[in-house]
């Protein structure tokens, strides 16, 4: 049955793999699930935007659940979707802010109902081709740039709360100078134990190398995209 749903053989892929790609996808996006409901009702910044964790929480997995298993079924593509990064700070500084001062008390309301509606006119878009169109616009090194920014702040946000980045009047934030906590502690031991394990396999790589010239890649044409073009000869 999952065979011919998500024709596995077709695409060169077998149930254990999917079933591991799931889930790492999962552990990589879980972070959402505590983030999102943090940002939305304030708790991260110490303030109260009158949205309730909980609930936000619920319709966060909600949310992500449903759009997830859309893209399975109907698209039939291995895209996991959840609430982003980076709306929900502008929501929390920019929209809810700009919906208080217009005199509405439910400010967070209010900003909830422009959310649907740009929704509403984004899906306009995408059906009418539009979006297609401004999405092939922007260059790949904007993309690239964009998915490195989101990974990057999501970063800085671990390490904050992990209490290896602290809060300071000066320059915004610094780096902690006590690494007592049990969190950065953990932190360090990851990492260390990461980077010995790549010191391992390069190494493990690069005596195979040598040990066996035969695998070594040779190709007679320069235009191979594995090799590089010839220099240009010297003239004097």
């Amino acid at each position: 049955m999952i065979e011919r749903l998500f024709k596995l053989s077709e695409n060169t892929t077998t149930v254990r793999t999917e079933i591991l790609a799931g889930v790492t996808t999962f552990l990589t996006m879980a972070y959402i699930i505590f983030v999102q409901p943090a940002v939305l009702s304030g708790k991260m910044f110490g303030m109260d935007t009158g949205i309730d964790f909980g609930a936000v929480t619920t319709a966060t997995c909600l949310s992500a659940a449903l759009a997830t298993a859309t893209m399975a079924f109907y698209a039939r593509y291995p895209i996991a979707q959840a609430p982003g990064m980076g709306e929900n700070f502008f929501f929390v500084f920019s929209a809810l802010p700009a919906a208080t001062a217009a005199g509405f008390t439910n400010g967070w309301q209010v900003a909830l109902g422009v959310v649907f509606v740009s929704g509403v006119l984004f899906l306009i878009l995408s059906l009418i081709g539009l979006r297609e169109l401004i999405f092939n616009s922007v260059s790949p090194s904007m993309k690239n740039g964009i998915a490195a920014g989101i990974g990057l702040f999501i970063a800085f946000i671990g390490l904050q709360q992990a209490g290896i980045i602290i809060k300071d009047p000066a320059s915004a934030a610094k780096l902690n100078t006590h690494f007592a906590s049990p969190d950065s502690i953990v932190f360090f031991l990851v990492c260390s134990r990461q980077r010995s394990y790549m010191h391992a396999a390069s190494a493990a790589q690069f005596s195979g190398a040598l040990s066996s010239p035969r695998r070594w890649p040779v190709c007679s044409k320069w235009r191979c995209h594995k090799c590089p073009p010839p220099s240009p000869p010297r003239t004097t």
